[in-house]
């Protein structure tokens, strides 16, 4: 079997509805469902697929940092609070981190094609990109019942810097870890 990550094509996007569909059966994710699939996926900056044997088995993409999405909020009172620290100890070195941000989401791959490191893969992916544009700090969350998925973002160095509620729709939330990616990525 051969597997390789590429950059997503808009002929991908058919297969990636698909297997977004095939993740959501399984585990429930993305939370506020796949009924809107293709416009979401279209909302990104940059995409990969995970293709095994030339069938799309996975996907993630890098979006602009937004000031609504809940791990930006957060990274931002987080540096908000960094700088007035700073502002009260200036003689400690109160080192914050760079502000440049993009987003990581949209990452899954299908429950056939598990346990072979396409999501690392995909991750690294995305990672290898924010390098190439200068260095970007990836940020995102995790719910907190997606605990495999929080196990694999730790296990890749990845800094988890607060904690959030994600709300969708209308009056649904659930608790989320908000994580960056390391700083040397």
């Amino acid at each position: 079997m051969t597997d390789v990550i590429r950059p997503r094509t808009a002929e991908d996007l058919p297969a990636c509805v698909e297997v977004m569909r095939a993740v959501y059966a399984t585990s429930g994710y993305p939370v506020q469902g796949t009924e809107n699939a293709l416009e979401d996926l279209q909302t990104t900056t940059a995409a990969w697929v995970a293709v095994v044997d030339g069938v799309v088995v996975g996907h993630v993409a890098m979006s602009e940092a937004r000031d609504d999405y809940a791990s930006v909020v957060v990274w931002r009172q987080r540096k908000q609070q960094q700088q007035q620290e700073q502002q009260q100890h200036p003689n400690e070195d109160n080192k914050g981190d760079d502000d440049k941000l993009a987003i990581l989401g949209w990452l899954y791959v299908h429950p056939d094609a598990r346990k072979r490191g396409l999501a690392t893969k995909l991750i690294n992916a995305v990672q290898e990109e924010a390098r190439r544009r200068g260095g970007l700090r990836l940020v995102m969350f995790a719910l907190v019942k997606d605990q495999g998925a929080i196990r694999l973002y730790r296990s890749l160095g990845w800094v988890h810097y607060g904690n959030t509620v994600f709300r969708w729709g209308e009056g649904n939330e659930m608790a989320a870890e908000c994580f960056a990616s390391p700083l040397d990525q």
